[in-house]
C-alpha cells in the first residue's frame, strides 16, 4: 500500500477467496455499476442493479450473494462511505472513492445450492429435529424468536407477542403445505415478511430457515413455496432480508445454513450440541430465528406439529 498524495487514501488491493456461483456470471461481465449501501466490520453491502452483493470476510462463510475476502483490516476501516460508486470490469470490483480494489483472479467458485438428503423417513426427520429443538430451547436467547423456539419445544414459558404472531402464520403455512397448496402456504407466510426489527427481521430469518428445511429434505413444494415468498418480499422488508429471501426462492443459502441443516439430519449425535450452539450464536437473534424455521421445515409433516404451533399462537392476544 502506498500514499500517492498528501491526504489521499492508501490503495488497498484485496484478493477474493471465494465467489458465489449465484452472482459469478454478473460479476464476470464488464460494465457493472453499483453503490455502497451498507458498511460493517466484516461485510460491505453493494447495491448492484436489481440485486445486492456482499463483500464479506472469509470467516463469515459462503454467502449466496457473496464475494469473500481475507483482509488484514476490518472492512469498516478502509475509508468506505455510504453512496460511493462501485465499478466492475469483469476482473475486479473497484471503489475509486476509497482507493479499494477486490480482484477476482484465483477465487474459488462456491455453490450456494442446498444439498439434498432425499428418502429420509418422517420418523427419522422428526426425531432429529426434535433433538435439535430441545438442545436449542435449553440455550436459546430471550430475544427474537427464542421464546417461540422454547414454546414449540413445549417448555412452559411465554412465547411473547412476536412469537405469537410468528406461530400463527407458521401454523397456517404448515397446514397448507400438508394439504399440498403452495398458494395458501405463500399467503399464510406473507405476514412473516418484515416481521420484527433489525437489518434481517425475525420473520424473514424464519422464512429462510423454513425454505432451507424444506429444500434439504427434498419436500415436493420447497421450490414453489420459496419462490412464491421471494416474489412477495419486495417493499415489505429490508434490502438485506429481501436479498436473502430472493436467493432462498432459488433454494440458495449461506454456508452456515447448509452446515446447520446437514448437522441436524446427518451429523453424529455427539456433534449435534455444538452445531446447534454455533447456529444460535449467529447475530443477535438471526441464528435462533432461522433455527425455528429450519426445524419446522425439516419436520413439516410431523404429527402434532401444527397443534403445537396453534397452542403457541393462542397464548393471549396475537400481535399485529
Amino acid at each position: 500500500m502506498t500514499q500517492t498524495a498528501a491526504g489521499a487514501l492508501p490503495l488497498r488491493r484485496f484478493a477474493a477467496t471465494r465467489i458465489s456461483q449465484a452472482i459469478e456470471r454478473d460479476l464476470r461481465a464488464p460494465g457493472g455499476d453499483g453503490t455502497v449501501q451498507g458498511i460493517h466490520r466484516s461485510a460491505v453491502n453493494i447495491s448492484w442493479g436489481d440485486r445486492l452483493l456482499t463483500v464479506a470476510h472469509e470467516s463469515m462463510g459462503g454467502l449466496p450473494n457473496g464475494i469473500l475476502v481475507d483482509p488484514p483490516i476490518a472492512l469498516d476501516q478502509i475509508g468506505l462511505v455510504l453512496g460511493l460508486r462501485v465499478q466492475g470490469d469483469g476482473t475486479a470490483l473497484r471503489v475509486p472513492g476509497a482507493s479499494t480494489i477486490v480482484f477476482f483472479a484465483g477465487a474459488a467458485s462456491w455453490s450456494p445450492a442446498m444439498p439434498v438428503l432425499p428418502g429420509l423417513t418422517v420418523a427419522w426427520r422428526t426425531e432429529r429435529a426434535e433433538r435439535a429443538l430441545n438442545l436449542a430451547a435449553d440455550q436459546a436467547p430471550q430475544v427474537g424468536l427464542g421464546p417461540l423456539l422454547a414454546g414449540i419445544a413445549d417448555h412452559d414459558e411465554s412465547v411473547g407477542s412476536l412469537g405469537r404472531a410468528a406461530a400463527r402464520s407458521l401454523a397456517g403455512v404448515v397446514e397448507a403445505l400438508r394439504e399440498g397448496s403452495p398458494e395458501r402456504a405463500i399467503s399464510a407466510a406473507i405476514p412473516l415478511i418484515g416481521l420484527g426489527p433489525g437489518a434481517t427481521p425475525s420473520g424473514d430469518d424464519l422464512l429462510v430457515g423454513l425454505a432451507a428445511g424444506l429444500a434439504v429434505t427434498d419436500h415436493l413444494l420447497a421450490g414453489a413455496f420459496a419462490a412464491g415468498v421471494a416474489g412477495e418480499a419486495p417493499g415489505l422488508t429490508t434490502s438485506v432480508a429481501e436479498s436473502y429471501l430472493v436467493h432462498a426462492g432459488r433454494l440458495e443459502f449461506s454456508e452456515r445454513v447448509h452446515a446447520a441443516a446437514l448437522a441436524v439430519l446427518s451429523s453424529p449425535e455427539a456433534e449435534l450440541p455444538s452445531a446447534v450452539g454455533a447456529a444460535l450464536a449467529w447475530g443477535a437473534s438471526s441464528g435462533v430465528d432461522l433455527l425455528v424455521g429450519l426445524l419446522v421445515g425439516i419436520q413439516a409433516d410431523a404429527p402434532g406439529l401444527v397443534k403445537r404451533l396453534h397452542a403457541c399462537a393462542a397464548e393471549g392476544n396475537v400481535a399485529t
